[in-house]
């Protein structure tokens, strides 16, 4: 049962609370009723303001209501705006982000309208967002001239700064809301194709109106066959399937810092900026690259015994294994091993690596009984680098795909009017003023 009523005895009043439970969840606020008296208690609990729940790292906390995405971990099923993986298989990006951005799949009119308007607004990026990134060493991580790109661009487009415009400019003009979505997804794309040409010092090529936004993707990043000078299909097809399954994943770190920076009622530009900084650490998207610098760290299949050991005795860490939603495999794993077998002609010795590591995990109780699976960053590593992206490019080309939940979030938080973050922590330090001088320094 969802629905019902929580009845709460607070041992320190003797006092009785019903508190209503509405889709298996209790509201925070609804606790502040239970309150207590603050004589002998230390001022900074204030326990006279009512209950507070304590939860390092949201591990327990619903932060809003969503029809987006649902992961369920029992089942090991993630759908997006209810339809399964297998379903959405072979959706194209425009296909994927017209269902979770406006909840509906496209006709084929409305997939070319949106795949012409995306082109339309790359080719209008101003030229100084890729000059900017020019102007930075060749040398330097993604990271920062990711950061760069969207900042210059941000700086070239005052109009979408709500905060020099109009406030509430996106909760009341929904459609001027969408067209910002489509400039800033279409404006990440050539930043990225612009950080990775840079970095690699090949010619840069403009972004066609003719192609999807994947191909315009490749060929402004310089992932083009040579013999063609274009796109090699199926090298596209395997980011576009992958692509599917990152698009998405609810509450993660990427759109959780996207939606926290939106309830300032900031530009979807601005948040995708935090999200960024947000993703490429090293326990997010930066996983990824971890996982993948961990089995260049162990280099053959012969010395995995001794790897697992070193996990299992805390020396090492496992990146891409166990995760927070899912308790079992993750859905994603084996449809991402089935994108590895159409990259034969890649030669990935270290894929050899990885997969010993899951057969010895999997008859290994140490990993079974924690739940410790592969998930998504273990084998998704594969891809990116069997496409062609340096391990350090894996990140900021994940952000290409999960770029369609993060905006479809943003949306989501402005048409639903979401309240501004502002969450309390524990104090535990002195209540009362210090006596005694200043220390001198």
């Amino acid at each position: 049962m969802s629905t019902g009523i929580l009845f709460i005895r607070d041992s320190r009043t003797n006092a009785n609370y019903e508190i209503p439970i509405n889709r298996n969840a209790v509201r925070a606020t609804d606790l502040q009723r239970i309150r207590a008296p603050s004589l002998n208690s230390n001022r900074a609990d204030q326990v006279a303001h009512g209950l507070r729940v304590y939860d390092p790292g949201l591990q327990n906390t619903a932060v809003t209501e969503s029809p987006i995405s649902f992961s369920d971990h029992e089942r090991g099923l993630l759908l997006y705006r209810g339809y399964t993986l297998d379903q959405l298989w072979g959706c194209d990006f425009e296909e994927m982000f017209h269902l979770l951005l406006w909840g509906t799949y496209p006709t084929a009119s409305q997939f070319e309208e949106l795949r012409r308007q995306l082109a339309q607004y790359m080719q209008v990026v101003p030229d100084i967002v890729r000059q900017t990134i020019v102007n930075l060493p060749k040398e330097t991580s993604p990271l920062p001239l990711v950061l760069a790109g969207l900042s210059a661009y941000l700086a070239c487009t005052p109009d979408v700064i709500p905060a020099t415009t109009n406030p509430t400019i996106y909760q009341r003009d929904i459609k001027r809301a969408d067209q910002i979505i489509l400039r800033t997804v279409a404006a990440y794309a050539v930043v990225f194709g612009a950080v990775r040409s840079h970095r690699l010092g090949i010619p840069w090529k403009s972004p066609s109106i003719h192609q999807t936004y994947y191909e315009n993707l490749f060929a402004m990043a310089g992932l083009v066959d040579p013999k063609t000078n274009r796109p090699d299909p199926t090298r596209v097809s395997c980011f576009r399937r992958f692509g599917n399954l990152n698009a998405e994943h609810g509450m993660a770190l990427t759109v959780f810092s996207t939606v926290v920076t939106a309830s300032s009622l900031t530009d979807p530009v601005s948040c995708l900026i935090a999200t960024v900084a947000a993703a490429h650490g090293p326990l997010h998207f930066g996983a990824t690259e971890s996982a993948q610098l961990a089995l260049r760290n162990i280099g053959e299949p012969k010395n995995v015994p001794a790897f697992i050991e070193d996990i299992k005795s805390g020396k090492q860490k496992l990146f891409g294994y166990g995760h927070r939603t899912y308790k079992g495999m993750d859905p994603r794993v084996r449809p991402i091993q089935s994108i590895l077998k159409d990259m034969t002609d890649v030669n990935q010795p270290l894929l050899k690596v990885a997969e010993a590591i899951e057969e010895a995990a999997s008859k290994d109780e140490f990993f079974s009984t924690r739940g410790l699976y592969p998930n998504a960053d273990f084998y998704g590593n594969f891809v990116f680098t069997g496409i062609g992206f340096e391990p350090d490019m894996i990140p900021a080309a994940m952000l290409a795909h999960r770029i369609i939940g993060i905006m479809a979030h943003w949306r989501e938080y402005m048409v639903n009017r979401g309240k501004l973050f502002r969450p309390i922590h524990l104090y535990t330090g002195h209540a009362e003023p210090t006596s005694g001088p200043r220390p001198k320094i």
